[in-house]
């Protein structure tokens, strides 16, 4: 009897729901060709081929089947493990994560997760992705969700891009005879390193008029008119507007965001709930 590896099949479920070999690889922080060496893998203990064409991420009428076992059987092997997790560091989880991600993913991982009574308590801290991933550094965190701009930081578990986008009271967005007014996290935060940037390289005008720590406080600025700001695309509070392309604001560049493992404290279960947080971005 053969053993598929969960590599191998997490891999595989990878490419499908992101389309391609290269977007997999950049997600679990291997080559492509390292992935292609998996799938060659898998494809070999299945004994059937899995996509209908070389390097494509359709897939043939046996990688259908195997796509869904694969889903059953990863969720079974992270269950597992998170039921497990008692008996592993006693149970609990350090998290870090920067607030946006926070106030958006967090209610329904934690809904997911109490409904299954497995017993794991968490510790989680909100703050800018450099603190964070210092933290890590220092021990501080079992897990982190934190963004870069220039490409993934060592150490990521999976990673993947997030487009930024202009936000506003309305979609109509700002006055071009005016300089723009900015609302900010603090020193140190991408979304504002990128405004900015892209404010100076088109030597735009702009003023900093508010500056807060947590994501309501941006809401509760650029909700109300007070100014303008820059968030992720996918994860845009309820009362903010994307502003559309007719504003003709500086474009922006995309950031990398990745879940990091403490390696210090890198535990089975800790993988299989970051596999399981990580599931939620694709």
């Amino acid at each position: 009897m053969r053993d598929i590896p969960t590599d191998l099949l997490r891999a595989f479920i990878a490419i499908i729901d992101l389309k391609g070999f290269a977007r997999a690889g950049d997600q679990l922080g291997r080559t492509q060709s390292a992935i292609s060496l998996r799938m060659k893998r898998l494809q070999e203990i299945v004994e059937a081929p899995l996509f209908a064409r070389e390097g494509g991420a359709q897939l043939t009428e046996e990688g259908e089947i195997v796509a869904g076992y694969a889903r059953q059987i990863l969720a079974l092997n992270d269950g597992l493990l998170i039921r497990l997790a008692r008996r592993d560091s006693g149970g609990r989880l350090r998290l870090g994560m920067p607030n946006d991600y926070a106030d958006h993913f967090l209610p329904r991982l934690m809904s997911n997760l109490g409904a299954e009574d497995n017993g794991l308590a968490f510790d989680v801290v909100c703050g800018l992705s450099y603190e964070l991933l210092q933290g890590l550094r220092d021990n501080l965190y079992d897990i982190v969700i934190a963004m870069t701009p220039d490409g993934p930081g060592q150490g990521a578990f999976m990673t993947w891009r997030e487009r930024l986008v202009w936000v506003g009271q309305s979609a109509d967005g700002p006055s071009a005879d005016e300089p723009l007014r900015i609302v900010c996290y603090p020193e140190g935060c991408l979304y504002r390193r990128a405004m900015l940037t892209a404010m100076q390289r088109e030597g735009r005008p702009f003023s900093i008029v508010y500056v807060s720590q947590s994501l309501n406080g941006i809401e509760a600025a650029v909700s109300t008119g007070f100014g303008f700001s820059v968030l992720a695309e996918r994860i845009l509070p309820p009362n903010v507007r994307r502003i559309g392309p007719q504003a003709k604001l500086p474009a922006l560049s995309d950031v990398v965001v990745g879940v990091y493992l403490n390696s210090r404290a890198e535990t089975g279960v800790a993988k299989s709930f970051a596999a399981r947080f990580a599931d939620m971005f694709i």
